[in-house]
């Protein structure tokens, strides 16, 4: 049987079922993240976050790289 778990957000506090043992049909899985997207997660949280978070931080990361971009132009 798949291992399915209840965890709390690491960045909201938030319970939440992870299906680790079927990740293809874990929550986290409605999130879609690049490579950069995940390591600037991981770089913060240590372990999982619901998907409202993990869409908060992509959110939060992309407006990061938008800002450096701008900086970058304008240092140009």
């Amino acid at each position: 049987m798949p291992k399915h778990e209840s965890k709390q957000c690491a960045r909201c506090n938030t319970l939440f079922e992870c299906k680790s043992g079927s990740i293809m049909l874990c929550q986290c899985q409605t999130v879609v993240l690049s490579t950069e997207q995940l390591e600037y997660i991981s770089e913060q949280y240590e372990d999982c976050l619901c998907s409202r978070c993990l869409l908060e931080v992509r959110g939060e990361y992309n407006q990061l790289q938008h800002a450096r971009k701008i900086r970058a132009l304008s240092r140009s």
